[in-house]
C-alpha cells in the first residue's frame, strides 16, 4: 500500500503548505492554523507571529509566491498553538499616493477578518509608545448555546431598547458587579424584562478606538465614546469585557445574548459600514489602507479620501471585495453570535 504525503515547504523553522483559499482570516485546524488574506496590489505579504502582548514578532513567514491564487494568499502553518501567539501582516507593494497606492512594508497590519483584536483592551489606555499596534488572535469557537432558540419576533410586535454597553451600567446607580461590560448588562436582564422590552439594540460593539481625538476639557478626559469608528468589523470590543478571554474572545458577549434570548429578548446590532477608524490621509494606518487603500476606500482622482461620512473616509461599498467582506461580516454575526 502506497501512502502519498502532501508536499510541504519549510520556512523560518515552520512546516507550511497552501491553505484553504475560500476561508478568510485565521482559522485553527487539526495540526495547525490556516491564514488567508486578500490583496490586489501587493507584491508580497509576510505573516508576523508575536508572543502574547509583545510588540516585536518572534518570526516572519513570507507567503511563497506559489501560495497565491489570483489575489488571495493562503497558507497553513503547522504545529502552532493558538494560545501561544498573536499575529499581524506586513504587506509590500507600490507607493504612488496620487493613484491611491500607499503600500508600506514597515507597518504591522491587522487582518481585516480578525475575530479578536489586541492592542487596546483596556478602556482609555494607550500603548507605551502612544501609538496603537493592533494584532489579532485566533478564536476557538466552542461556546455552548444550549437549546434556546432566537425569539425571531414579528416586526410589528417589537419594543426596542437601544443602549450603549458601557454607559448603561457604568454609573454606580446601576448596582452591578461588573459596570460598563457585557457581564454588567447581563446583570440587568431582570430590569429589561420588567420594562417589557423584547429587543435590545446595542450601539456599536465592534472593536473601535475610543482614543481617537481624545482630549481633555476642563480637567475631564473626553474619549470617542460612542463607537462609530470601527477598527475591526468581525471582533467584539475587548474593553467591554469584565475578564480577559484569551482565544475565546466573544464568549462573554455570547453568554449575554444567550440569556437575553432565553428571556424572550432579541439582540440587534447598530453597525457602521460607511467608514472606519483609519480616517483620511492624516489618520492612522493599521489595516485596510495597507492591504488595498484604493479598493477599500473611495478616493478622489488625486488619491485623497472622499469624506461622505463626515468621519474622514468613505468605505468603497461598490467594490466586490468590500461587498463580500460586509456580507461575510453580517453572516458571521448572525450565525456565530445569533444576533
Amino acid at each position: 500500500r502506497t501512502i502519498h504525503l502532501v508536499p510541504m515547504d519549510h520556512v523560518a523553522g515552520f512546516d507550511i503548505r497552501p491553505g484553504f483559499y475560500e476561508t478568510n482570516g485565521a482559522t485553527a485546524i487539526p495540526g495547525g492554523v490556516n491564514f488567508t488574506v486578500y490583496s490586489h496590489g501587493a507584491t508580497s505579504i509576510d505573516l508576523l507571529l508575536f508572543h502574547r502582548e509583545e510588540e516585536e514578532p518572534f518570526v516572519e513567514i513570507p507567503f511563497p509566491e506559489h501560495y497565491r491564487i489570483g489575489n488571495v494568499y493562503s497558507m497553513i502553518v503547522f504545529k502552532l498553538n493558538i494560545e501561544d501567539f498573536e499575529y499581524a501582516y506586513r504587506v509590500d507593494g507600490p507607493y504612488e499616493p496620487d493613484k491611491g497606492l500607499i503600500f508600506n512594508r514597515n507597518k504591522y497590519l491587522l487582518d481585516p477578518y480578525a475575530r479578536a483584536v489586541t492592542g487596546q483592551s483596556k478602556w482609555g489606555a494607550t500603548s507605551p509608545k502612544g501609538q496603537q499596534h493592533y494584532k489579532a488572535r485566533v478564536v476557538k469557537d466552542d461556546f455552548d448555546w444550549g437549546a434556546a432558540p432566537t425569539p425571531l419576533l414579528p416586526t410589528e410586535d417589537l419594543i426596542i431598547y437601544e443602549l450603549h454597553v458601557r454607559g448603561f451600567t457604568m454609573h454606580g446607580s446601576s448596582g452591578v458587579q461588573n459596570p460598563g461590560t457585557f457581564a454588567g448588562l447581563k446583570e440587568k436582564i431582570p430590569y429589561l424584562v420588567e420594562l417589557g422590552v423584547n429587543v435590545v439594540e446595542l450601539m456599536p460593539i465592534f472593536e473601535f478606538d475610543e482614543m481617537e481625538d481624545c482630549r481633555e476639557v476642563d480637567g475631564e478626559k473626553l474619549c470617542n465614546y460612542w463607537g462609530y469608528n470601527t477598527v475591526s468589523f468581525f471582533a467584539p470590543n475587548t474593553s467591554y469585557t469584565a475578564s480577559t478571554e484569551y482565544n475565546r474572545e466573544g464568549n462573554e458577549l455570547k453568554s449575554l445574548i444567550r440569556e437575553l434570548n432565553q428571556n424572550g429578548i432579541e439582540v440587534y446590532l447598530d453597525v457602521v459600514f460607511n467608514h472606519t477608524a483609519e480616517g483620511n490621509e492624516h489618520g492612522p494606518f493599521f489595516s485596510f489602507k495597507g492591504f488595498d487603500n484604493n479598493i477599500y476606500y473611495m478616493l478622489t482622482p488625486d488619491g485623497k479620501y472622499y469624506n461622505f461620512s463626515g468621519c474622514g473616509n468613505a468605505l468603497n461599498c461598490n467594490h466586490p471585495i468590500v461587498r463580500q467582506m460586509i456580507l461575510d461580516c453580517l453572516r458571521y454575526w448572525v450565525t456565530t453570535y445569533r444576533v
